[in-house]
C-alpha cells in the first residue's frame, strides 16, 4: 500500500469513526472531540497537500483522542 492510500484509508476510517464518536459522546467530552476535529482536518488538509506523512500522523493524533474516550468510558 502507498503512502497515499495508506493516508487516504486511515482518513476515511477516522472520519466514520468521528461521527460515531461525536453522536455517543458529544455532549460528554466536547473538548477533547474538538481538538480529534481539528486533528482531522489537518491530516486532510495535509493529504490534500500530498504530505502523506503528516496526514497519516496528524490521524494518529486525533485515534488518540478518541481512544482515550473510550479508555475513560471502560470500552477498551
Amino acid at each position: 500500500m502507498s503512502e497515499k492510500e495508506r493516508s487516504e484509508k486511515s482518513l476515511e476510517k477516522l472520519i466514520e469513526l468521528y461521527a460515531e464518536m461525536e453522536k455517543e459522546y458529544g455532549k460528554k467530552y466536547p473538548t477533547i472531540l474538538s481538538h480529534a476535529y481539528k486533528y482531522m482536518l489537518d491530516a486532510r488538509y495535509f493529504l490534500e497537500a500530498k504530505d502523506y506523512f503528516s496526514s497519516f500522523g496528524a490521524s494518529d493524533y486525533s485515534y488518540g483522542l478518541l481512544e482515550a474516550i473510550l479508555f475513560i468510558e471502560g470500552k477498551k
